[in-house]
């Protein structure tokens, strides 16, 4: 059992992270740019117990097939026992955070949540662009414009409960040019020309994260499948203007 199996962490996301209105504004407003028409399919990397099956069918107001996945096995198993009968609904549990999927199997791949506890987050993006077949959906690692590092999140005041022994994670925050120089090479890649992007700083409480650098969460949904011109359309909201400009650098110049 990891860090994420503990009870304290279960019980908040069998309770909470479930309904339209938990939706934090960089989930809600890059979803907002999906044509509800297309969904069929969603692959929800880092489930928990299945939350997000519940806000994704009402935000888009039909009946989906949905696969979560997760490493955690004990969250794996409650999820399944809270759907046990539910036919459009899969659960499994994924080893070593590699997914071993056929490529274009779900029309929209997301991810929140994740990536800024995991090292290898490229490898992960990597996969949730193969294994869509039109919409990504990621929450990425923290961001900042200097070095990146490693703080630790305490996830027993996190969420908060009767245990008392801390249960700490890593919280990854890394450089945004060079996380964007990596982005704009593998949309290339993957015939990826529409991304939005949605940033802001991180509102964290230092009782549970404990760093002193000003950070930003940085959230984007792309869009796999040339336009007929051949034409890019990347958008970035986003108030830091120094944020703002490294993205125009990169994403709309020559850089």
């Amino acid at each position: 059992m990891t860090q994420w199996g503990k009870k304290n962490v279960i019980d908040f996301y069998s309770s909470n992270r479930n309904k339209i209105s938990d939706l934090y504004n960089s989930e809600k407003i890059p979803l907002k740019f999906i044509e509800s028409k297309k969904i069929l399919t969603v692959l929800d990397y880092g489930c928990a117990v299945g939350g997000f099956y519940e806000i994704i069918k009402k935000f888009f107001k039909k009946n989906i097939n949905y696969h979560g996945v997760d490493t955690e096995k004990k969250i794996i198993e409650k999820a399944k026992k809270k759907y046990l009968y539910r036919k459009n609904l899969k659960f499994s549990v994924i080893k070593k955070s590699k997914l071993s999927l056929k490529s274009k199997k779900y029309t929209l791949s997301f991810c929140t949540g994740v990536l800024n506890h995991n090292n290898n987050y490229k490898l992960i993006i990597k996969d949730l662009i193969r294994v869509s077949s039109k919409y990504i959906f990621i929450d990425s690692p923290r961001v900042h414009m200097n070095k990146k590092f490693v703080g630790k999140l305490n996830l027993t005041k996190r969420f908060p409960s009767k245990i008392k022994k801390n249960n700490i994670v890593y919280n990854y925050t890394i450089n945004l040019r060079e996380y964007l120089i990596f982005l704009k090479n593998i949309f290339k890649k993957n015939n990826i020309n529409q991304a939005i992007f949605y940033s802001d700083y991180l509102p964290y409480k230092k009782k549970y994260l404990k760093i002193n650098k000003k950070i930003s969460f940085l959230t984007f949904l792309c869009v796999k499948g040339r336009k007929k011109n051949n034409s890019s359309n990347f958008k970035f909201i986003c108030k830091n203007i120094e944020m703002a400009e490294v993205f125009e650098q990169i994403f709309n110049g020559s850089k």
